[in-house]
């Protein structure tokens, strides 16, 4: 049975309206002796008020509601609005539990007595929170990257201006909607997570799809300030479309594809010119025309802004990050076509018994943009995004995040009125001392003045200055947040009846509702109050301190932080991009850029060339070098004793003794043994002379030094390689993590162990002559 909504009852009281200056009277008649009931008749004030004003259960003067009034105070609670406000402004919303654990926090340090459980207030507390203060409401915060977070009202505005300024003599079309195009793509999931469904109680229910839930087709949309749709572009990826789909897409709808099924900018271009263009001249528009799109790299490309500067299109980026504000398909137009793509996917299911695939995706969504509602909302979102009729001040500069807290401009103004106002309540009180607390009481009350007749006039002119001083303190809370410092001791009179009211000294330094400094609303120094009545009381005999741990300033500073803009610590510098782009001044832009990459890639093949060349005169020192040395040693026999029937093999040369101690020698074949006859003798730490065979066609056999890590098997060996650390191949260094298994057929000599000596940072292996670690096979 569908619930039935039942009849309002008005249950509120009947009201008695009167005065307080009637309310003074009545009590004063009483103490003097006047029953509770003759005075309620004589000066039409509800007795049970009388009653309960002279007995003291409620305060004598008004607080400007009926019941009791609220744990934390007026004055607290309305620095939690502040607080709450700016920290929403800033973008560091704050929520449910946040507000009652800062409460909580708040409460403990400053040591107030309240009813909460274990000083953290409860749900009731809060809902009367959010009632008492209706500026304030419950919802869902939307993210914004830091990038968005940056954009500010002033960087738009100046953007509008600058797009007058670009236009020029084209600036009239502004004035005509059907010449302002805006752009935008976007993608629709073939499984989109539905809305509510019906199921049993406190059971899972799952939605099966054959489709993934990941799985989306990106569309481009284009439509005027009137509504009227460009052909739209589904990109899929494929290589090569299907007939199919082609034959299922709705006439005059673009098809395209990519091979990521994104956006690029070949198929951009290619939409501006085979789809775009021609429904320009189909539809007898005329150019030129503007189309505002986003700054995403496929919408601007160089062949693409020349050939709109020849057909008469003006592509207009939109502010960077700003799409959310500035652009009417995303503000607008998205949202509900998403909506209603949800429920076409659901009864599309039903209608077909089948799921939706690719291919119906643009019969879909020809049926949802056709609907005569979207023409509203297109309208509805080229207005408020102030591009037609193009006005910055029609901008939603609310979801601009607040980055400093300015000083508002009335500031001054407000301290002219409250001047005048003081000025005029020491001239009356100079005649009569209660008039000006009749007046204030009187306002507040909202009530009509009832008293003497010769100062109606009076009262008029000083309800009017009073309420402008409100309007422009209110005006500067709500839009602008400004965060002032309250020096004044806490006067309200809703404090004078309450048993845990606050220390006054612990209000100082609160922010205030107000940027005037130091001045409060009514001047108390100058004006001489009843002491009978007084309106206002800084130390009311009645009121019950309690010992505050430290000053309510302090524990604001701790526990409530209002919310500051993050300095970024990054120094990189980013390149200036004109923030308005038109097709002249693109390519003008794009030519600059290109011009400069072409010099620093030439500058580049110069230092590549050069290096080149050094290396190449390098090598060619080496080798002379080498052939010189290979001249100046011959091998020769030479016979050491008469009587020995040896002979070894020496390396004389054919120049003077200085020159041999500057040259190394080959070390002695008597130290090299071949490893056929040390196969079993090889261990771990001894240093080889490996060999690889050829690769490929080169007839080139590479030797290198290496010590033997461990004796795998009989015929294989792990070693790790050491590499030449000098010209002359006596000196080699280890190759870290250069390891690998040879066959022992492989190595051609055991080497003698080498000295160990220390050498620029690192160990090195100094053999007593040079090593063959390359030549070429025979």
């Amino acid at each position: 049975m569908a619930p039935t909504k039942k009849k309002s009852v008005n249950t509120t009281p009947k009201r008695f309206l009167y005065s307080p200056s009637k309310v003074k009277l009545a009590l004063k008649a009483i103490s003097d002796g006047m029953s509770t009931s003759r005075a309620s008749q004589m000066y039409h004030v509800p007795r049970t008020t009388l009653r309960n004003k002279s007995s003291g259960k409620s305060p004598e003067l008004s607080i400007g509601h009926s019941g009791t009034i609220s744990v934390l105070g007026e004055e607290m609670e309305t620095t939690l609005v502040q607080w709450i406000l700016s920290c929403a402004r800033m973008g560091f919303p704050v929520g449910r539990e946040g507000l009652l654990s800062s409460v909580k926090k708040l409460v403990d340090e400053a040591n107030i007595k309240t009813p909460f459980a274990h000083n953290r207030p409860g749900k009731k507390w809060f809902y009367g929170f959010l009632n008492r203060h209706k500026i304030l409401s419950q919802k869902h915060s939307e993210y914004v990257n830091r990038a968005r977070g940056s954009v500010t009202e002033a960087k738009i505005k100046n953007w509008f201006k600058e797009i007058h300024e670009l236009l020029g003599e084209d600036a009239n079309i502004l004035e005509e909607p059907n010449r302002i195009f805006n752009m935008d793509e976007t993608c629709f999931n073939l499984a989109p997570k539905g809305e509510l469904i019906i199921g049993a109680r406190g059971q899972n229910v799952y939605d099966e799809h054959t489709n993934s839930d990941k799985e989306n087709v990106t569309t481009l949309f284009g439509t005027n300030a009137l509504g009227k749709w460009a052909p739209c572009l589904t990109i899929f990826k494929y290589e090569r479309i299907p007939a199919a789909l082609v034959k299922a897409a709705p006439s005059g709808w673009g098809i395209g594809k990519s091979e990521t099924g994104w956006m690029t900018g070949e198929t951009f271009f290619e939409y501006i010119t085979n789809i775009f263009l021609p429904f320009l001249i189909e539809a007898n528009i005329q150019r030129p025309v503007i189309v505002f799109l986003d700054g995403h790299k496929s919408h601007l490309s160089l062949h693409l802004s020349k050939f709109c500067r020849e057909n008469g299109l003006i592509l207009i980026s939109l502010y960077p990050n700003s799409t959310h504000i500035l652009q009417p398909l995303d503000v607008a137009v998205f949202g509900p076509l998403k909506g209603r793509w949800k429920k076409i996917v659901k009864q599309w299911r039903i209608d077909n018994e089948k799921e939706i695939t690719k291919s119906d995706v643009p019969q879909a969504l020809s049926q949802i943009i056709d609907d005569a509602g979207m023409v509203n909302n297109i309208k509805s979102g080229f207005r408020v995004t102030g591009l037609y009729p193009f006005n910055a001040d029609s901008v939603d500069y609310n979801k601009i995040i607040v980055r400093t807290i300015p000083i508002h401009e009335t500031t001054s103004n407000i301290d002219d009125i409250k001047s005048h106002i003081t000025f005029i309540e020491n001239h009356i009180n100079k005649f009569d001392v209660d008039l000006v607390t009749e007046f204030k009481r009187t306002y507040k009350g909202k009530y009509e003045w009832d008293g003497k007749v010769e100062a109606s006039l009076l009262y008029t002119l000083w309800s009017e200055i009073f309420e402008d001083i409100n309007k422009k303190e209110n005006e500067i809370i709500q839009t602008d947040n400004t965060i002032a410092v309250i020096s004044q001791v806490s006067t309200s009179p809703t404090l004078q009846h309450r048993n845990d009211t606050l220390n006054p000294e612990m209000w100082s330094n609160i922010p205030s509702t107000s940027q005037a400094e130091d001045t409060p609303p009514f001047s108390t120094e100058t004006q001489p109050f009843s002491t009978e009545t007084p309106l206002f009381s800084t130390e009311p005999p009645s009121m019950q301190t309690c010992p505050a741990k430290r000053s309510l300033a302090t524990v604001f500073n701790d526990i409530i932080k209002w919310p500051e803009q993050q300095q970024s610590k990054s120094n990189r510098k980013k390149e200036y991009t004109p923030s308005v782009i038109t097709s002249d001044k693109w390519i003008e832009f794009h030519d600059i850029k290109a011009s400069e990459k072409l010099e620093k890639e030439k500058q580049k093949e110069e230092r590549k060339i050069a290096m080149l060349d050094k290396r190449k005169q390098a090598e060619i020192k080496k080798i002379e070098k080498a052939e010189i040395k290979a001249k100046k040693m011959k091998p020769t026999v030479v016979v050491s004793d008469t009587d020995s029937t040896e002979s070894k093999l020496s390396w004389n040369s054919k120049v003077d003794s200085s020159d041999d101690e500057l040259l190394s020698q080959p070390i002695n074949k008597d130290l090299l043994q071949k490893m056929s006859n040390l196969k079993r003798d090889l261990k771990s730490g001894d240093y080889v002379l490996v060999k690889f065979k050829p690769v490929g066609k080169k007839k080139i056999c590479y030797k290198y030094v290496a010590t033997v890590v461990k004796v795998i098997s009989k015929t294989e060996v792990e070693v790790q390689y050491f590499e030449a650390s000098d010209e002359e191949n006596t000196e080699f260094v280890l190759v870290e993590g250069d390891v690998s298994v040879v066959e022992l057929q492989d190595l051609v000599y055991k080497l003698p162990l080498p000295e160990l000596c220390f050498k620029n940072r690192q160990y090195v292996s100094v053999f007593p002559g040079i090593v063959d670690v390359y030549e070429k096979f025979k």
